[in-house]
């Protein structure tokens, strides 16, 4: 009942938007009574925070997966958290909108914590990125500026690449999620002077 609770009131955020949708509505979509839904959770706010913090939870977990299929080198690694990142907002679109968007609506102490989340996927990102310049596998300059692209800035594109994908794809398009997530590897390994991963 729980996970219906979420992933009901996940879709209502996304269509509607988070201080539109009322517990009324919540309960409506999943068919059971407010005194259910509060069985389960205190608030419409609590209903939030737990779509919020399974799927940071989830994100991580997957990442930290990929870290772990991309071994020891630092371009297979990149590769693999680009694909992980990518599937998680395809395949799973309306969560990832929601904690993208939403989080804001939250009370300051979990919405920190939402923050907090944010910024460990990115310094997962962050500390790839930097392995792979001290490896000599990236190159994050440009001849023609006066300086190299800092590493920060290049994880955030990176992170948008895979996060805003969840915007525009589709289940039933020309691309599946799996290839777009092939694809996205690629253009991140391009994005910092990087060849295949097994080149």
């Amino acid at each position: 009942m729980s996970r219906r609770i979420l992933d009901e009131a996940a879709r209502l955020f996304y269509e509607d938007g988070f201080p539109a949708t009322s517990v009324r509505k919540i309960t409506a979509a999943c068919g059971v009574t407010a005194g259910s839904l509060y069985n389960h959770y205190e608030s419409k706010e609590e209903v939030l925070y737990a779509i919020l913090k399974r799927a940071y939870e989830d994100s991580e977990g997957m990442l930290e997966e990929g870290l772990l299929r991309g071994g020891d080198r630092a371009d297979r690694q990149l590769a693999e958290l680009v694909r992980e990142l990518t599937l998680f907002h395809t395949e799973r679109r309306v969560e990832g909108l929601v904690a993208r968007t939403e989080w804001r609506h939250l009370p300051a102490e979990q919405a920190k914590e939402i923050l907090d989340a944010q910024r460990r996927i990115r310094r997962i990102f962050e500390r790839t990125l930097e392995r792979g310049l001290a490896a000599g596998l990236f190159r994050l300059s440009d001849p023609r500026a006066s300086r190299p692209a800092q590493v920060d800035v290049v994880a955030k594109a990176i992170l948008d690449m895979c996060i805003n994908a969840g915007q525009w794809f589709r289940p039933e398009g020309a691309v599946s999620a799996r290839d777009l997530a092939d694809q996205y590897s690629f253009l991140a390994l391009q994005l910092v002077g990087a060849g295949p991963p097994d080149a």
